[in-house]
């Protein structure tokens, strides 16, 4: 590290240019002020919002206004998509493609200050936008901005751990940016973070190359195989937790597959706050069956620090605006035995 930083230097001008563009700053694109991340306070944790499933085509859509303003039309981000040309875009945007209905409707994304603020979802709206309109400069501002976070965490004494895909799935494991040696130098001389160079890095590529107190992680309902699946992404370098959903019609199935290639499970359940969760869960599938033991999953979001193979149990939130009954199809009942549509789930106390 330097023994000066020059925190005057400034932001890449690609960057610059484009987070202007959707009436974005810097500091805007990760969020590390949540209440799960604070209160594990063994690393720092940010992570990137955007807009999940077909929420941002809803959001420049005046015909969606929703009861819960946070899940439908908002003026201000339909204005933006209307100034940089780009209605079809946006109208043919999803940002979960595996996401089951149930899922949708029982998002996260629509929970806390997500659901309540129509800043907060503007501001997803933005980001989603600039994504949208240019991946490639936009990965080169989470990358600027990861590297803040960095040496954030490293004064403080922390390892640092980064999530992007806080309410979509977006293939962050495969986009590429390049990396030049000045971009390298205006890093290391504003954060004394070294960077991997290059024409086309990823976010792991740029971030580990240098960087051992790193951890990049993920929840995701992506199957096992395929370029955007478990497997891919465990390969080019993400720690990933496999999502449960029991809408999905090979949900049983889905699991024991993710489970026996190596991933832990994410478990979301109807259980109350406070209330214990069960030691172990047993999921079947015709004649395949696999018992997990399990870890609270709300005493802290760093699963990196998980085992494999566990089931991690995460009890269910409010997503404001839901219908009670497909987000009640995704999210098990807290009960010992749950019939599903290719098996079953038990529940041990």
């Amino acid at each position: 590290m330097p023994t000066t930083l020059n925190r005057r230097v400034a932001v890449w001008p690609d960057v610059a240019g484009l987070l202007a563009s959707f009436d974005l700053k810097r500091d805007q694109l990760l969020t590390t002020a949540n209440p799960k991340t604070a209160r594990d306070g063994r690393q720092r944790i940010a992570i990137h919002h955007a807009m999940p499933a077909r929420g941002l085509a809803r959001q420049c859509d005046p015909a969606t206004a929703a009861t819960t303003k946070t899940r439908g039309f908002i003026q201000s981000v339909a204005n933006l998509a209307e100034r940089h040309g780009m209605r079809a875009a946006v109208a043919r945007h999803n940002g979960c493609r595996f996401a089951t209905p149930g899922c949708a409707e029982a998002c996260l994304g629509f929970a806390g200050h997500g659901g309540m603020s129509v800043d907060v979802a503007a501001c997803r709206g933005r980001r989603t936008m600039a994504r949208l309109a240019d991946p490639v400069t936009y990965g080169r501002a989470i990358l600027w901005e990861a590297c803040a976070e960095l040496a954030r965490a490293r004064a403080a004494g922390l390892p640092f751990a980064l999530r992007c895909n806080g309410t979509d799935e977006h293939h962050w494991h495969r986009l590429t940016f390049p990396v030049t040696v000045a971009d390298a130098v205006a890093i290391r001389r504003r954060y004394g973070v070294d960077v991997a160079t290059g024409e086309a890095l990823t976010l792991a590529d740029a971030l580990r190359a240098f960087n051992d107190d790193v951890h990049l992680y993920e929840y995701l309902k992506a199957p096992v195989d395929g370029v955007d699946g478990l497997k891919a992404w465990r390969a080019a370098g993400w720690d990933i937790t496999a999502s449960f959903a029991a809408d999905r019609p090979t949900a049983c199935s889905d699991a024991i597959a993710s489970v026996r290639a190596g991933f832990r499970l994410a478990v979301p359940v109807a259980i109350s706050k406070g209330a214990p969760i069960p030691s172990s869960v047993t999921i079947t599938a015709g004649s395949e069956s696999i018992t997990l033991a399990t870890v609270d999953g709300d005493a802290s979001d760093a699963r990196f620090r998980d085992p494999d193979g566990v089931a991690v149990i995460l009890r269910a939130k409010r997503s404001r605006g839901a219908d009670p009954t497909a987000a009640g199809r995704f999210i098990l009942p807290d009960r010992d035995r749950v019939e599903l549509f290719d098996g079953f789930v038990e529940f041990c106390a």
